[in-house]
């Protein structure tokens, strides 16, 4: 057998292999479709990312992926056309999987639903995930607590004793009466700017202290100038302000003691944790958010493993703050001018986005869960993949070795294959994606040419099942048919896939095309 007929022969059956492969590829996105294969593996492996290892958690993983999945902003993502007609197709799709569930005995992952995303992006799931364990409500009820708690008595309630002390010490109990009111006025517009988020905590500390330095100077228009009661009030009223925040620095370790860290947003689910107690202590003053917030962590049984999860993220988030700004801290302290001031809005900026670092350290989380979800997923279509292609292989009766022997033996099947083979090597990129290789190869099997010219050696044709009880007869293994072993071999190969196919073919036609070029210039010299 010479090159030239071995390079034919195998482009031939390329050429097969990769168009049985592209209609396994149909059929296994069809039952994929159907079955909503993508769709429960993606729930599967997010319930096995947050059961972890444990074996025990895997039913409070299941509840809690359920409760993911209603929230608004992953129902979003699972999108179903409208219409008669599809809603038609969907209850036939329904049908299905309520078949096959009972046929295969396994439960609805979809919980109360009957679909779901076949694919979830990283940043709504973070989201989502964040929103049913309320991270940032129950940030911000603290912190607005802590900031109350803060200025009732680390300001108010010292400033009131001073204004006390003065009005005993002058016998004046009006003294500094109207000035004192405005102050808690515009404290309390302060607060509550804050509480509706048209200023952040940085600037609500710059607008009280610019607050306190505007009494000061109004307590100095009141007051007698050269007594010594004026000059003690006021000092002491300097001595309170300088604790605030007397340096940047100050003011930086100022915010960190009012704001929760993400530690102890993290630790409110656990009962016996610090913040557990400050959150029941805030409900027991309110009825509002911290109540809802309470209520909703109580009535969720979170898996033991997501709760390690996410200290350890909530830690390594945390790291990263502390060290951005650090460095930050470290650069204030270096520079001089306006430099310290951008630097410290920089640093105060990170303490304001803690929750957006852990944020991005659930979505890197996800990430990695879903590549080795991804690989599962591989593996397992490999395995379908080789099951349709070996239905493929019995249902058209493609036996490779029957199909290799043809080949050989018949110059016209050959030359028609192998000629179609080349064209849509030559005619079709690279690139191409499989829906695009699909119409090609479908274009050119329905060309009369190529119907007229060729006959593929597949189907029960008389013709076909004769050539293959002829060979059968020569067979050197009795006991196996010899088209068992072509269907294995058919099977395996068109689980490999059309575009593996396809790149073989280009690479043959290449090859082919090489030794044509080389044989003209040999012949031409």
């Amino acid at each position: 057998m010479t090159i030239p007929l071995v390079l034919e022969v195998a482009i031939g059956l390329v050429f097969i292999y990769l168009t049985l492969s592209l209609l396994a590829s149909e059929i296994q996105e069809i039952i994929g479709t159907l079955l909503q294969w993508r769709a429960e593996h993606l729930k599967r492996s997010i319930e096995v990312m947050l059961a972890g290892n444990d074996s025990e958690s895997r039913a409070a993983a299941q509840a809690f992926a359920d409760r993911l999945y209603e929230r608004p902003l992953i129902r979003s993502l699972n999108q179903e056309a409208a219409g008669p007609i599809s809603r038609f197709f969907r209850l036939i799709n329904q049908a299905i999987g309520v078949v096959y569930r009972s046929f295969t005995r396994t439960r609805n992952v979809f919980g109360n639903q009957t679909s779901g995303p076949s694919y979830i992006p990283a940043e709504s799931f973070s989201q989502a995930l964040l929103e049913s364990l309320q991270i940032e409500d129950l940030r911000k009820v603290l912190l607005e607590s802590r900031l109350v708690s803060f200025i009732e008595e680390k300001l108010l309630l010292p400033l009131n004793h001073m204004v006390n002390d003065l009005r005993a010490s002058t016998a004046n109990e009006f003294l500094l009466n109207a000035e004192f009111r405005d102050l808690e006025q515009s404290i309390g517009q302060l607060v509550k700017d804050f509480q509706e988020k048209r200023t952040t905590l940085s600037e609500t500390i710059d607008r009280l202290l610019a607050r306190l330095e505007e009494f000061a100077v109004k307590a100095q228009d009141v007051l007698p100038d050269n007594h010594h009661l004026t000059e003690t009030f006021m000092r002491r009223l300097q001595y309170l302000r300088n604790g605030f925040a007397s340096t940047t620095l100050d003011k930086a370790a100022l915010l960190k003691t009012i704001q929760p860290t993400l530690n102890e947003l993290v630790s409110v689910l656990d009962n016996k944790s610090k913040i557990y107690r400050e959150l029941k202590t805030l409900v027991a003053k309110e009825s509002g958010t911290a109540k809802r917030i309470l209520a909703s962590i109580e009535s969720q049984t979170l898996p033991n493993s997501l709760r390690a999860s996410l200290v350890s993220l909530a830690d390594k988030a945390a790291s990263s703050l502390a060290t951005k700004a650090g460095n930050t801290l470290m650069e204030t302290a270096k520079t001089v001018s306006e430099e310290p001031i951008t630097n410290l809005k920089i640093y105060l900026a990170d303490l304001d986005g803690d929750v957006k670092a852990l944020s991005k350290e659930v979505e890197d989380w996800f990430d990695h869960g879903m590549e080795r979800a991804a690989g599962v997923y591989r593996r397992n279509s490999k395995a379908v993949a080789l099951l349709v292609g070996l239905a493929i292989a019995i249902g058209l009766n493609a036996d490779s070795l029957h199909m290799l022997d043809r080949l050989a033996r018949d110059p016209v099947v050959r030359s028609a294959v192998s000629e179609a083979a080349e064209q849509i090597a030559v005619t079709t990129a690279e690139t191409a994606t499989t829906e695009q290789l699909q119409e090609r190869v479908d274009s050119l099997l329905e060309s009369d040419s190529f119907i007229g010219e060729s006959r593929i050696p597949l189907g029960y044709s008389d013709l076909v099942t004769t050539q293959q009880d002829a060979a059968q007869d020569q067979w050197f293994m009795p006991l196996i048919p010899r088209r068992v072993v072509g269907w294995l071999i058919t099977g395996f190969a068109v689980s490999m896939g059309s575009n593996f196919w396809f790149s073989l073919l280009k690479r043959v036609v290449s090859v082919k095309a090489s030794g044509k070029e080389v044989g003209r210039r040999s012949s031409s010299s």
